[in-house]
């Protein structure tokens, strides 16, 4: 072949490939406005088109999104389309379900570069913080594609009914300098239960009491079993605190009844926090009829066992072998240089009379009596107290009659 010859096979050959540059141009255009159109869609508009298990799990997943993202792995792999920008596939990726985001990121080999970051660096996060496990909780950045697709799952599926006593209960248990948060969950972390399948089964032995068992509860409108929740709950403990030994076994019909298995958990924390460690003060044990002062105790006493009282950070509720009704709630938190709560006690017999008790480890105020009265050496405790009993704060902390 001549030298001219030559030349014109090199310049057609070059506009084959200048054609196919700009064909490819042209279609990286289309897909990308498209999905560009999606993102900009009013999710009003398309509200009305929820499936309604999706939205019952996933709250405002489109019947759109699958069918979109479809039609994008279809018409990428048609077009030869490798690039996509990562703002609209966080999008898509964001209102998408987990077998969703598993299908695309499965079948989609030409978005793998784009969304294993998004997966990773803003789902997951996403997720955490849906959940309430926030500083709580995080994952070993090195984990494998993989293993973030396991974490997102094992995040999403928990959601804020299963992540957030998970999250309150480590929370007192750090508040209580029993751990370190966040916890950093690894691959091995995630292998340990591979599978949604339990590998062993719980026995309830003595079994829970049936509220027939108690006709009239001390907590009346709220007993156990009525707000018993299917990932926390209620359970019976046989572990105890004994001054001297340590944590002992107590007898089989001994142990306390509580509202969930994370009351039972923080009431544990708290208990070695206050009684094994030491360095807290104990109120005086007042007697308060729960219908005085428009009944504001009452409704502190019948509301869901797992509800804290506006000014308080958990609360932990169970029932005592010998028939008495308790409510612990914590006033402070991690912000706080000290730990304080308020317990309610109701016993058999007197379900209108209430026994509260206030317990902190504040220190005392400097030059003030030691038998001066609670609310004078405790002030900052004090304080909490009366935003939370509100109108019978003066008949616990003051004296006052109702």
């Amino acid at each position: 072949m001549d030298g001219s010859a030559t030349r014109m096979s090199e310049m057609g050959t070059r506009d084959q490939l200048l054609k196919q540059i700009q064909a490819y141009q042209t279609n990286q255009a289309r897909v990308n406005n498209g999905i560009g159109r999606l993102t900009q869609m009013d999710t009003a508009m398309i509200t009305p088109l929820v499936r309604p298990d999706y939205h019952t799990q996933h709250n405002g997943l489109c019947v759109m999104i699958p069918r979109v993202i479809h039609q994008m792995v279809a018409n990428a792999r048609r077009l030869q389309v490798y690039d996509i920008p990562a703002e609209p596939i966080s999008i898509i990726l964001a209102l998408s379900d987990l077998t969703t985001v598993a299908h695309l990121k499965s079948t989609a080999r030409h978005f793998t570069n784009a969304i294993r970051p998004i997966i990773r660096n803003i789902r997951l996060p996403n997720a955490i913080e849906g959940a309430g496990a926030s500083g709580v909780v995080q994952f070993d950045p090195q984990l494998s594609h993989g293993d973030v697709m396991k974490a997102m799952w094992v995040v999403e599926e928990g959601g804020e009914g299963g992540w957030g006593e998970v999250g309150d209960t480590l929370r007192v248990a750090e508040y209580c300098g029993n751990c370190q948060l966040p916890i950093t969950v690894d691959g091995a972390d995630l292998q340990t239960h591979a599978t949604k399948a339990p590998n062993f089964t719980i026995t309830l032995n003595p079994p829970l009491p049936l509220p027939t068992d108690r006709p009239v509860h001390a907590f009346s409108q709220h007993p156990f079993q009525q707000h018993a929740k299917p990932h926390d709950p209620p359970v019976r403990s046989r572990i105890g605190w004994q001054h001297g030994v340590g944590w002992v076994t107590i007898g089989v019909n001994d142990g306390p009844l509580y509202a969930s298995a994370s009351s039972m958990l923080k009431d544990l924390v708290l208990c070695h926090r206050l009684l094994a460690l030491g360095g807290s003060t104990d109120s005086p044990a007042v007697a308060v009829d729960r219908r005085v002062r428009g009944g504001h105790l009452d409704r502190i006493m019948t509301q869901s066992p797992h509800t804290p009282p506006n000014g308080c950070s958990n609360v932990l509720t169970w029932e005592a072998a010998d028939g008495i009704c308790a409510q612990l709630h914590v006033l402070t938190s991690s912000n706080d240089p000290f730990l304080a709560e308020i317990a309610f006690g109701i016993f058999p017999g007197d379900n209108q009379s209430v026994r509260v008790i206030i317990r902190t480890t504040e220190a005392p105020a400097a030059a003030v009596p030691q038998d001066a009265p609670f609310a004078q050496r405790f002030l900052l405790t004090a304080a909490k107290v009366r935003c939370v009993l509100g109108p019978i704060a003066s008949i616990v902390l003051d004296g006052q009659a109702p």
